[in-house]
């Protein structure tokens, strides 16, 4: 008798099917998964905001002492047109000039530079700097300080964050309105 020998492996036909199905699952995958990342990115940008905001608070109760934050490009000294250049947390060793780094200021830690997609805007006292008092909130010693550092990245404001700061020390996430109830804005 003859038989048959058994075949071990795909035909074309099936190996061109397979093709087919991954190639599908691909071109409706990737664009989705971009999405994924880049509000991963944005997240991590916010995060990083407000991760140093509650360094600079704690600090700030911890030393009894003004803990300000401000931005830099540099890394070194409180330069930069934007918040998304990076940003420097540093301990005031006295009460004059808390928007600068002077002699006997710690700097306590500095952040580096955001991805070129994602920009940080800034409205209301906090520009350029903010400071947290002693006490834990935020302003210099003769003014309150509040406002939004908004997150934003090409998506638009829609996919926006702002960190909204109060005088209190306080501050809250939100995806929609600034610290005066406006909307957001990129």
């Amino acid at each position: 008798m003859f038989r048959k020998p058994q075949s071990s492996g795909f035909s074309l036909l099936e190996l061109l099917i397979a093709l087919a199905v991954g190639s599908i699952i691909l071109v409706i995958g990737v664009p989705s998964f971009q999405g994924t990342l880049d509000n991963q990115r944005m997240t991590s940008a916010t995060n990083d905001l407000v991760m140093s905001l509650n360094l600079a608070k704690s600090e700030a109760i911890k030393r009894v002492a003004y803990v300000s934050v401000c931005k830099s490009s540099n890394g070194v000294s409180c330069t930069g047109t934007g918040w998304d250049d990076g940003w420097i947390v540093f301990a005031n060793a006295a009460v004059a000039n808390l928007g600068s780094i002077d002699a006997g200021d710690e700097v306590i830690r500095v952040y580096p530079a955001l991805r070129d997609e994602i920009t940080v805007t800034s409205i209301g006292t906090v520009d350029d700097f903010l400071s947290f008092r002693p006490s834990g909130t935020v302003g210099t010693s003769i003014a309150n300080m509040t406002g939004t550092l908004t997150t934003c990245d090409s998506r638009g404001v829609d996919y926006a964050r702002g960190i909204l700061l109060e005088s209190s020390g306080q501050w809250r996430v939100s995806h929609d309105l600034n610290h005066n109830g406006a909307a957001l804005t990129c």
